[in-house]
Protein backbone atom coordinates (compact mmCIF):
# COMPACT_ATOMS: atom_id res chain seq x y z
CA UNK A 1 0.00 0.00 0.00
CA UNK A 2 2.59 2.56 0.85
CA UNK A 3 4.55 1.32 -2.09
CA UNK A 4 0.96 2.30 -4.36
CA UNK A 5 1.29 6.05 -2.18
CA UNK A 6 4.99 6.28 -3.12
CA UNK A 7 4.38 6.10 -6.91
CA UNK A 8 1.54 7.59 -6.64
CA UNK A 9 2.77 10.63 -5.47
CA UNK A 10 5.74 10.34 -7.78
CA UNK A 11 3.54 10.43 -11.17
CA UNK A 12 1.84 13.61 -9.68
CA UNK A 13 5.15 15.67 -9.37
CA UNK A 14 6.15 14.36 -12.97
CA UNK A 15 2.90 15.32 -14.56
CA UNK A 16 3.11 18.63 -12.29
CA UNK A 17 6.77 19.36 -13.59
CA UNK A 18 6.65 18.21 -17.29
CA UNK A 19 5.07 21.65 -18.31
CA UNK A 20 7.66 23.93 -16.26
CA UNK A 21 10.54 21.54 -18.17
CA UNK A 22 9.41 22.62 -21.61
CA UNK A 23 8.80 26.36 -20.68
CA UNK A 24 12.31 25.92 -19.09
CA UNK A 25 13.66 24.45 -22.40
CA UNK A 26 12.47 27.19 -24.56
CA UNK A 27 13.53 29.51 -22.80
CA UNK A 28 17.16 28.53 -23.06
CA UNK A 29 16.96 27.72 -26.47
CA UNK A 30 15.70 31.57 -27.19
CA UNK A 31 18.53 32.74 -24.99
CA UNK A 32 21.10 30.28 -27.22
CA UNK A 33 19.97 31.91 -30.00
CA UNK A 34 20.60 35.76 -28.95
CA UNK A 35 24.12 34.60 -28.08
CA UNK A 36 24.96 32.99 -31.31
CA UNK A 37 23.86 36.11 -32.56
CA UNK A 38 25.54 38.28 -30.55
CA UNK A 39 28.46 36.69 -31.03
CA UNK A 40 27.74 36.56 -34.89
CA UNK A 41 28.07 40.45 -34.57
CA UNK A 42 31.10 40.58 -32.50
CA UNK A 43 32.96 37.81 -35.00
CA UNK A 44 31.66 41.01 -37.63
CA UNK A 45 33.17 43.80 -35.88
CA UNK A 46 36.29 42.27 -35.36
CA UNK A 47 36.88 41.03 -38.87
CA UNK A 48 36.51 44.33 -39.67
CA UNK A 49 38.89 46.37 -37.94
CA UNK A 50 41.64 43.56 -38.32
CA UNK A 51 41.17 43.96 -42.17
CA UNK A 52 41.67 47.98 -41.66
CA UNK A 53 44.58 47.10 -39.71
CA UNK A 54 45.87 44.87 -42.65
CA UNK A 55 45.57 47.59 -44.92
CA UNK A 56 47.03 50.20 -43.13
CA UNK A 57 50.19 48.12 -41.98
CA UNK A 58 50.10 47.01 -46.43
CA UNK A 59 50.22 50.78 -46.94
CA UNK A 60 52.61 51.77 -44.39
CA UNK A 61 54.91 48.99 -45.16
CA UNK A 62 54.95 50.12 -49.06
CA UNK A 63 55.55 53.55 -47.97
CA UNK A 64 58.81 52.33 -45.96
CA UNK A 65 59.81 50.31 -49.26
CA UNK A 66 59.74 53.06 -51.49
CA UNK A 67 61.64 55.22 -49.64
CA UNK A 68 64.96 52.54 -49.38
CA UNK A 69 64.72 51.97 -52.98
CA UNK A 70 64.73 56.04 -54.02
CA UNK A 71 68.64 56.99 -54.99
CA UNK A 72 69.56 60.07 -53.52
CA UNK A 73 70.20 62.92 -55.99
CA UNK A 74 73.06 63.15 -57.47
CA UNK A 75 75.50 66.47 -58.66
CA UNK A 76 76.84 67.25 -61.88
CA UNK A 77 75.39 64.46 -63.40
CA UNK A 78 77.42 61.84 -61.75
CA UNK A 79 75.48 58.34 -60.86
CA UNK A 80 75.24 57.73 -57.16
CA UNK A 81 77.52 54.47 -57.44
CA UNK A 82 80.25 56.75 -58.00
CA UNK A 83 79.91 59.27 -55.41
CA UNK A 84 82.36 58.45 -52.27
CA UNK A 85 80.97 56.86 -49.01
CA UNK A 86 81.42 60.40 -47.28
CA UNK A 87 79.71 61.88 -49.80
CA UNK A 88 76.81 59.82 -49.86
CA UNK A 89 76.22 59.58 -46.29
CA UNK A 90 75.84 63.36 -46.53
CA UNK A 91 72.29 64.39 -46.42
CA UNK A 92 71.11 66.44 -50.00
CA UNK A 93 70.25 70.29 -48.52
CA UNK A 94 67.65 70.07 -50.93
CA UNK A 95 65.96 67.18 -49.41
CA UNK A 96 62.55 68.49 -47.94
CA UNK A 97 62.71 67.91 -44.11
CA UNK A 98 60.84 64.66 -42.73
CA UNK A 99 57.05 65.45 -42.12
CA UNK A 100 55.07 63.47 -39.93
CA UNK A 101 54.40 60.45 -42.58
CA UNK A 102 58.42 59.74 -43.38
CA UNK A 103 60.14 60.41 -40.44
CA UNK A 104 61.63 57.83 -38.53
CA UNK A 105 59.59 56.19 -36.52
CA UNK A 106 56.12 57.55 -37.31
CA UNK A 107 54.77 53.81 -39.05
CA UNK A 108 55.51 52.42 -35.63
CA UNK A 109 53.62 55.44 -33.74
CA UNK A 110 51.02 55.13 -36.64
CA UNK A 111 50.43 51.03 -35.51
CA UNK A 112 50.23 51.69 -32.15
CA UNK A 113 47.82 54.07 -32.26
CA UNK A 114 45.64 51.68 -34.54
CA UNK A 115 46.37 49.14 -31.66
CA UNK A 116 45.21 51.10 -29.59
CA UNK A 117 42.28 51.94 -31.26
CA UNK A 118 41.50 48.57 -31.30
CA UNK A 119 42.28 47.94 -27.62
CA UNK A 120 39.93 50.27 -26.69
CA UNK A 121 36.92 49.35 -28.72
CA UNK A 122 34.39 48.44 -26.28
CA UNK A 123 32.78 45.00 -27.33
CA UNK A 124 29.27 44.35 -28.32
CA UNK A 125 26.93 44.05 -26.02
CA UNK A 126 27.05 40.54 -24.42
CA UNK A 127 29.81 39.68 -25.41
CA UNK A 128 33.18 38.89 -22.98
CA UNK A 129 35.92 41.46 -22.53
CA UNK A 130 39.28 41.07 -20.03
CA UNK A 131 41.76 43.46 -19.40
CA UNK A 132 45.37 42.98 -18.22
CA UNK A 133 46.36 46.97 -15.93
CA UNK A 134 44.59 49.64 -19.05
CA UNK A 135 44.81 46.93 -21.93
CA UNK A 136 41.50 45.81 -22.78
CA UNK A 137 40.23 43.17 -25.49
CA UNK A 138 37.19 42.19 -26.65
CA UNK A 139 38.10 38.19 -26.75
CA UNK A 140 40.21 36.16 -24.22
CA UNK A 141 41.82 33.99 -27.46
CA UNK A 142 44.67 36.71 -27.60
CA UNK A 143 48.49 35.63 -26.33
CA UNK A 144 47.95 37.65 -23.38
CA UNK A 145 45.02 35.95 -22.44
CA UNK A 146 46.66 32.60 -22.25
CA UNK A 147 49.16 33.77 -19.85
CA UNK A 148 46.16 34.24 -17.25
CA UNK A 149 45.32 31.25 -15.43
CA UNK A 150 41.43 30.57 -15.39
CA UNK A 151 39.92 32.40 -12.49
CA UNK A 152 36.51 31.31 -10.43
CA UNK A 153 34.69 32.14 -7.70
CA UNK A 154 32.06 29.81 -5.61
CA UNK A 155 29.81 31.18 -3.42
CA UNK A 156 27.22 28.58 -1.14
CA UNK A 157 25.20 29.60 1.43
CA UNK A 158 22.28 28.41 3.53
CA UNK A 159 19.86 29.74 5.88
CA UNK A 160 18.90 26.89 8.34
CA UNK A 161 16.59 25.62 11.17
CA UNK A 162 18.10 23.45 13.87
CA UNK A 163 15.62 22.44 16.85
CA UNK A 164 19.28 22.14 18.60
CA UNK A 165 21.97 23.94 17.49
CA UNK A 166 25.54 21.74 16.71
CA UNK A 167 28.27 21.98 18.93
CA UNK A 168 31.82 21.98 17.86
CA UNK A 169 34.08 21.91 14.50
CA UNK A 170 31.29 21.23 11.80
CA UNK A 171 33.33 22.13 9.29
CA UNK A 172 31.13 23.84 5.83
CA UNK A 173 28.08 22.06 7.17
CA UNK A 174 25.64 25.08 8.12
CA UNK A 175 26.47 25.90 12.05
CA UNK A 176 23.36 27.50 13.21
CA UNK A 177 19.54 28.56 12.86
CA UNK A 178 19.71 31.56 10.71
CA UNK A 179 21.95 32.55 8.02
CA UNK A 180 25.30 30.83 6.98
CA UNK A 181 28.25 31.52 5.35
CA UNK A 182 29.40 28.12 4.29
CA UNK A 183 31.97 29.11 2.33
CA UNK A 184 33.22 31.19 -1.16
CA UNK A 185 35.68 29.35 -3.22
CA UNK A 186 38.43 31.25 -5.25
CA UNK A 187 39.93 29.05 -7.66
CA UNK A 188 43.03 29.52 -10.14
CA UNK A 189 43.89 26.48 -12.50
CA UNK A 190 46.66 27.13 -15.57
CA UNK A 191 48.72 24.65 -17.40
CA UNK A 192 52.44 26.03 -16.72
CA UNK A 193 54.48 24.36 -19.48
CA UNK A 194 54.17 21.28 -21.43
CA UNK A 195 55.25 19.63 -18.06
CA UNK A 196 52.93 20.83 -15.36
CA UNK A 197 49.55 21.98 -13.90
CA UNK A 198 49.10 24.39 -11.32
CA UNK A 199 45.24 24.37 -9.03
CA UNK A 200 45.08 27.14 -6.20
CA UNK A 201 41.65 26.91 -4.32
CA UNK A 202 41.35 29.96 -1.45
CA UNK A 203 38.89 29.01 1.03
CA UNK A 204 36.76 31.93 2.37
CA UNK A 205 34.26 31.47 5.71
CA UNK A 206 33.23 33.41 8.98
CA UNK A 207 36.30 32.07 10.43
CA UNK A 208 38.66 33.74 7.73
CA UNK A 209 40.72 32.79 5.03
CA UNK A 210 42.87 29.27 4.41
CA UNK A 211 44.39 27.56 1.45
CA UNK A 212 42.01 24.65 0.85
CA UNK A 213 44.34 23.12 -2.24
CA UNK A 214 47.34 24.23 -3.76
CA UNK A 215 49.39 21.45 -5.98
CA UNK A 216 51.02 20.86 -9.32
CA UNK A 217 50.28 17.44 -11.61
CA UNK A 218 51.98 16.66 -14.12
CA UNK A 219 50.86 16.40 -17.53
CA UNK A 220 52.53 13.37 -18.75
CA UNK A 221 55.67 14.59 -20.54
CA UNK A 222 58.91 12.49 -20.19
CA UNK A 223 56.96 10.24 -17.80
CA UNK A 224 55.67 6.36 -18.84
CA UNK A 225 52.43 6.41 -20.30
CA UNK A 226 49.34 6.37 -17.75
CA UNK A 227 51.69 7.81 -14.41
CA UNK A 228 51.32 10.76 -13.02
CA UNK A 229 52.52 13.06 -10.01
CA UNK A 230 51.08 15.30 -7.43
CA UNK A 231 52.54 17.74 -4.94
CA UNK A 232 51.15 20.31 -2.35
CA UNK A 233 47.94 20.10 -0.25
CA UNK A 234 45.13 18.20 -1.52
CA UNK A 235 42.27 16.06 -0.77
CA UNK A 236 43.44 12.30 0.09
CA UNK A 237 41.86 10.49 -2.61
CA UNK A 238 40.44 8.50 0.35
CA UNK A 239 36.93 7.28 -1.20
CA UNK A 240 34.51 9.12 -3.13
CA UNK A 241 33.32 12.11 -0.99
CA UNK A 242 36.62 13.55 0.83
CA UNK A 243 38.18 14.76 -2.29
CA UNK A 244 35.18 16.57 -3.35
CA UNK A 245 34.84 20.07 -2.87
CA UNK A 246 31.28 21.62 -1.16
CA UNK A 247 30.32 23.02 -4.54
CA UNK A 248 30.10 19.26 -5.47
CA UNK A 249 28.44 17.86 -2.68
CA UNK A 250 25.02 16.18 -3.24
CA UNK A 251 23.63 17.09 0.11
CA UNK A 252 23.73 20.46 1.63
CA UNK A 253 26.45 19.34 4.75
CA UNK A 254 28.49 16.42 4.71
CA UNK A 255 27.90 12.81 5.77
CA UNK A 256 28.27 11.46 9.16
CA UNK A 257 31.16 9.23 8.66
CA UNK A 258 33.38 11.18 6.66
CA UNK A 259 32.68 14.42 9.28
CA UNK A 260 33.97 11.46 12.17
CA UNK A 261 36.54 9.75 10.83
CA UNK A 262 38.02 11.91 8.26
CA UNK A 263 37.50 15.22 10.17
CA UNK A 264 35.39 18.17 9.77
CA UNK A 265 37.65 19.62 6.92
CA UNK A 266 37.92 16.04 5.34
CA UNK A 267 40.90 14.62 4.85
CA UNK A 268 43.59 17.08 3.79
CA UNK A 269 46.97 16.84 3.76
CA UNK A 270 50.58 17.91 2.48
CA UNK A 271 52.44 15.80 0.46
CA UNK A 272 53.02 13.92 -2.82
CA UNK A 273 50.62 11.24 -4.97
CA UNK A 274 51.85 9.20 -7.64
CA UNK A 275 48.90 7.73 -9.47
CA UNK A 276 48.30 5.14 -12.73
CA UNK A 277 46.01 4.53 -15.06
CA UNK A 278 46.33 0.91 -16.62
CA UNK A 279 46.12 0.58 -19.99
CA UNK A 280 43.09 -1.16 -20.10
CA UNK A 281 39.45 -1.74 -21.24
CA UNK A 282 37.34 0.68 -19.28
CA UNK A 283 39.11 2.63 -16.04
CA UNK A 284 41.39 1.09 -13.77
CA UNK A 285 43.40 3.66 -11.67
CA UNK A 286 46.23 2.88 -8.43
CA UNK A 287 46.77 5.89 -6.12
CA UNK A 288 49.25 6.32 -3.43
CA UNK A 289 50.36 9.30 -1.45
CA UNK A 290 52.69 10.03 1.31
CA UNK A 291 51.94 13.15 3.46
CA UNK A 292 52.41 14.42 6.99
CA UNK A 293 49.51 12.83 8.55
CA UNK A 294 48.37 16.53 10.34
CA UNK A 295 44.75 15.04 10.43
CA UNK A 296 43.57 15.26 14.16
CA UNK A 297 40.30 13.30 13.71
CA UNK A 298 41.84 10.08 13.21
CA UNK A 299 45.84 10.94 12.91
CA UNK A 300 48.17 13.96 14.42
CA UNK A 301 51.06 11.85 15.47
CA UNK A 302 52.95 13.59 18.12
CA UNK A 303 56.48 12.88 16.37
CA UNK A 304 58.14 14.15 13.44
CA UNK A 305 58.57 11.13 11.43
CA UNK A 306 54.76 10.28 12.21
CA UNK A 307 53.49 10.10 8.25
CA UNK A 308 50.52 9.60 7.04
CA UNK A 309 50.18 6.94 3.92
CA UNK A 310 47.60 5.90 2.02
CA UNK A 311 46.38 4.51 -1.48
CA UNK A 312 43.11 3.60 -3.60
CA UNK A 313 42.75 1.61 -6.04
CA UNK A 314 39.07 2.09 -8.03
CA UNK A 315 37.81 0.93 -11.12
CA UNK A 316 34.62 1.90 -13.89
CA UNK A 317 33.03 -0.06 -16.14
CA UNK A 318 29.90 1.28 -18.80
CA UNK A 319 27.89 -2.09 -18.18
CA UNK A 320 25.31 -0.88 -20.65
CA UNK A 321 25.17 2.29 -23.15
CA UNK A 322 23.35 4.13 -20.31
CA UNK A 323 24.12 2.69 -17.34
CA UNK A 324 28.06 3.27 -16.02
CA UNK A 325 29.64 1.52 -12.63
CA UNK A 326 32.52 2.38 -10.20
CA UNK A 327 34.08 0.67 -7.54
CA UNK A 328 36.58 1.79 -5.27
CA UNK A 329 38.57 0.50 -1.82
CA UNK A 330 41.06 2.83 0.69
CA UNK A 331 43.33 2.12 2.86
CA UNK A 332 45.55 5.06 5.15
CA UNK A 333 47.67 3.94 7.83
CA UNK A 334 49.09 6.65 10.33
CA UNK A 335 49.95 7.61 13.90
CA UNK A 336 47.17 9.10 16.28
CA UNK A 337 47.78 11.99 19.27
CA UNK A 338 46.89 9.88 22.46
CA UNK A 339 49.78 8.41 22.73
CA UNK A 340 53.93 7.66 21.56
CA UNK A 341 53.66 5.34 18.33
CA UNK A 342 50.12 4.80 18.86
CA UNK A 343 48.53 3.77 15.30
CA UNK A 344 45.99 4.29 13.33
CA UNK A 345 44.24 2.50 9.84
CA UNK A 346 41.54 3.35 8.19
CA UNK A 347 39.64 1.28 5.49
CA UNK A 348 36.66 2.16 2.63
CA UNK A 349 34.53 0.59 0.03
CA UNK A 350 32.58 2.30 -2.30
CA UNK A 351 30.13 1.70 -4.92
CA UNK A 352 28.84 4.11 -7.69
CA UNK A 353 26.15 3.47 -9.99
CA UNK A 354 24.60 5.67 -12.83
CA UNK A 355 21.79 5.30 -14.91
CA UNK A 356 21.32 7.85 -17.55
CA UNK A 357 19.05 7.37 -20.98
CA UNK A 358 19.13 10.83 -22.04
CA UNK A 359 20.65 14.75 -21.02
CA UNK A 360 16.77 15.22 -18.77
CA UNK A 361 16.72 12.77 -16.99
CA UNK A 362 19.38 10.20 -14.67
CA UNK A 363 19.47 8.37 -11.45
CA UNK A 364 22.63 7.90 -9.48
CA UNK A 365 23.07 5.65 -6.15
CA UNK A 366 26.42 5.82 -4.21
CA UNK A 367 27.14 4.15 -1.44
CA UNK A 368 30.70 4.00 1.19
CA UNK A 369 31.65 2.31 4.21
CA UNK A 370 34.44 3.41 6.19
CA UNK A 371 36.17 1.34 9.23
CA UNK A 372 38.80 2.91 11.61
CA UNK A 373 41.09 0.54 13.89
CA UNK A 374 42.77 3.31 16.43
CA UNK A 375 45.14 2.16 19.13
CA UNK A 376 44.65 4.15 22.30
CA UNK A 377 46.35 3.47 25.52
CA UNK A 378 45.68 0.38 26.88
CA UNK A 379 42.97 -0.92 23.91
CA UNK A 380 42.18 -0.61 20.17
CA UNK A 381 39.29 0.83 19.74
CA UNK A 382 37.09 0.54 16.38
CA UNK A 383 34.64 2.84 14.98
CA UNK A 384 32.73 2.25 11.19
CA UNK A 385 29.75 3.50 9.37
CA UNK A 386 28.39 4.27 6.41
CA UNK A 387 26.02 6.19 3.99
CA UNK A 388 23.93 5.65 0.95
CA UNK A 389 22.14 7.86 -1.45
CA UNK A 390 19.94 8.40 -4.15
CA UNK A 391 20.28 11.01 -6.62
CA UNK A 392 17.34 11.33 -9.15
CA UNK A 393 17.54 13.84 -12.37
CA UNK A 394 13.47 13.60 -13.31
CA UNK A 395 13.71 16.77 -15.36
CA UNK A 396 16.78 18.59 -16.75
CA UNK A 397 16.99 21.48 -14.20
CA UNK A 398 15.63 19.27 -10.86
CA UNK A 399 16.78 17.07 -8.94
CA UNK A 400 15.34 15.12 -5.78
CA UNK A 401 17.11 12.71 -3.59
CA UNK A 402 17.55 10.80 -0.15
CA UNK A 403 20.02 9.84 2.15
CA UNK A 404 20.94 7.64 4.89
CA UNK A 405 23.59 7.51 7.41
CA UNK A 406 24.45 5.41 9.90
CA UNK A 407 27.84 5.35 12.50
CA UNK A 408 28.24 3.08 14.88
CA UNK A 409 28.47 -0.42 12.69
CA UNK A 410 30.51 -1.36 15.06
CA UNK A 411 30.46 0.94 18.03
CA UNK A 412 33.71 2.19 19.79
CA UNK A 413 34.63 5.88 20.61
CA UNK A 414 31.60 7.38 18.83
CA UNK A 415 27.98 6.38 20.05
CA UNK A 416 25.19 5.03 17.31
CA UNK A 417 23.71 7.54 15.34
CA UNK A 418 21.80 7.74 11.93
CA UNK A 419 20.07 10.20 10.23
CA UNK A 420 17.73 10.50 7.39
CA UNK A 421 17.77 13.40 4.73
CA UNK A 422 15.38 13.58 1.36
CA UNK A 423 16.21 16.74 -0.74
CA UNK A 424 15.16 18.60 -3.78
CA UNK A 425 17.43 20.97 -6.23
CA UNK A 426 16.67 23.33 -8.81
CA UNK A 427 19.42 24.09 -10.90
CA UNK A 428 18.46 26.97 -13.41
CA UNK A 429 22.16 26.76 -15.36
CA UNK A 430 25.20 24.93 -15.16
CA UNK A 431 26.31 28.10 -12.61
CA UNK A 432 23.70 28.12 -10.21
CA UNK A 433 21.87 25.97 -7.64
CA UNK A 434 19.17 26.37 -5.14
CA UNK A 435 18.47 23.77 -2.80
CA UNK A 436 15.80 22.37 -0.06
CA UNK A 437 16.86 19.70 2.35
CA UNK A 438 15.30 18.50 5.57
CA UNK A 439 17.60 16.48 8.37
CA UNK A 440 16.51 14.30 11.03
CA UNK A 441 19.49 13.15 13.17
CA UNK A 442 19.08 10.65 15.98
CA UNK A 443 21.97 9.53 18.31
CA UNK A 444 21.06 6.88 20.64
CA UNK A 445 20.26 7.62 24.24
CA UNK A 446 19.21 11.63 22.88
CA UNK A 447 16.24 13.08 21.80
CA UNK A 448 15.81 13.36 17.82
CA UNK A 449 17.54 16.48 15.92
CA UNK A 450 15.27 18.23 13.23
CA UNK A 451 17.47 20.41 10.41
CA UNK A 452 16.05 22.38 7.15
CA UNK A 453 18.14 24.02 5.12
CA UNK A 454 17.78 26.35 1.76
CA UNK A 455 20.95 26.78 0.18
CA UNK A 456 21.91 28.75 -2.57
CA UNK A 457 24.75 28.40 -4.99
CA UNK A 458 26.38 30.52 -7.69
CA UNK A 459 29.90 30.20 -9.82
CA UNK A 460 31.44 33.11 -12.00
CA UNK A 461 34.27 32.30 -14.35
CA UNK A 462 35.48 29.01 -15.37
CA UNK A 463 36.09 26.30 -13.36
CA UNK A 464 38.02 22.82 -14.16
CA UNK A 465 35.91 20.30 -14.16
CA UNK A 466 36.30 17.64 -10.55
CA UNK A 467 36.86 13.88 -11.36
CA UNK A 468 34.23 11.54 -12.20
Amino acid sequence: MNRFWFLHALLIISLFFAPLGRAYAETEMETLRKEVRELKKTVNQLTNIVQQQNKRIDQLSGTRAAQSQTPLPSRDGDHPSELSPVETAQPDKKTPPPTAETAPGSEDAEIAGLLDKVNNTPPSPGAQSRSVGLWKYPSPGGTAAKLLPDISLTGTFAAAYFSQDPTGDVGHNPSRTGFNLQEVELALQSVIDPYLRGDVFLSFHEEGVEVEEAYMTTLGAGLPRGMQFKGGKFFIPFGRQNPKHLHNWTFVDNMLVNQYLLGPEGLNELGVELSYLFPVPGFFQAQATFSNGDNEASFGGNRKDDFLYSGRVSGAVDLTEDLTMLMGSSVALGFNSTGRGNHTTLYGGDLYLRWKPSARSSLSWQTEYILRTMQVPGALESDGGLYSYLDWQFLKQFHAGFRYDQMGIPSGIFPKEYRLSPMFSFDPSEFSRIRLQYDYDKISGQEGVHAAFLQFQFTMGPHGAHPF
